[in-house]
């Protein structure tokens, strides 16, 4: 197998730390990161390396995570922002919550320009650390910092459209069953079933309506027993017939009553 060009590896400190924390049942804090330019030129780091060649910038680790596909691979990303450049890199170390070097990469060279430059930026560091027992390593994500890849945008977009198609679903399974409990509504005039308000008020219009006609109605009295034309008049006679007669109706209903 052909030797890698570009690689991390952990240190001496950072195996022990690691090692250290499986047996104890603790994890290691993966906290900073640093950029160097190799004082100049590529090299191959070492084991037994405590430091950077020379320092160019540091900052916050903004996630670490461990690989999808790959359970022994921590994804080490961070942002630098746009507005920070002017140097080349050419190493990377990530430090732990102590300040020791726990790995160290020999990254690709790469330039970071400067606004002056004409080229404003943001620039992700991304490090992949091999490790035996990812669990004890602490993973931790920036909640101000936001990575997407373009996999995390794709996978966004399918997630999106998963929920549109199943609120559509959901929506018309509604709107049948909501249909099937309203029934026929061909009486009346709305038309959209699933507006059950129009419905009601509509059928209020009509209760309204009736009580409104019986007061202008007329009734056909052919033997003259009602000196009102109208059914709201014709009931009122009756109620107050059988007010005024309601002290002989009473005693007939008595008297009925007695045995004989």
């Amino acid at each position: 197998m052909a030797e890698q060009k570009y690689y991390t590896l952990l240190t001496k400190v950072g195996k022990a730390s690691i090692a250290n924390a499986t047996a104890l049942g603790n994890k290691v804090d993966l906290v900073k990161l640093q950029l160097g330019d190799g004082a100049g030129t590529e090299y191959n780091p070492t084991e037994e390396q405590t430091t950077l060649k020379k320092i160019v910038w540091e900052g916050s680790v903004n996630n670490v995570k461990v690989d999808e596909e790959n359970p022994n691979w921590i994804v080490i990303e961070t942002v630098i922002p746009g507005s920070i450049g002017g140097f080349m890199i050419r190493e990377v170390g990530i430090f732990d919550s102590l300040n020791q070097l726990i790995a160290v990469s020999k990254y690709p060279e790469t330039y970071k320009p400067t606004a002056d430059s004409g080229s404003v930026k943001d620039l992700v560091i991304k490090i992949i650390l091999v490790v035996s027992n990812t669990s004890s390593v602490n993973l931790k994500v920036d909640p101000t910092v936001i990575l997407a890849t373009l996999k995390d945008i794709q996978e966004l977009d399918t997630k999106i459209d998963t929920t549109k198609t199943e609120l559509t679903s959901n929506i018309e399974t509604t709107k049948t069953e909501l249909n099937n409990k309203i029934g026929d509504t061909t009486l009346l005039e709305t038309t959209d079933k699933t507006n059950i308000v129009s419905a009601l008020n509509e059928v209020k219009t009509s209760v309204d309506s009736i009580e409104t006609t019986a007061e202008k109605t007329t009734i056909k009295d052919t033997d003259n027993l009602f000196e009102s034309d109208n059914v709201e008049g014709a009931l009122k006679e009756v109620m107050q017939e059988i007010k005024g007669n309601k002290t002989s109706i009473i005693s007939s209903i008595n008297s009925n009553l007695i045995p004989m």
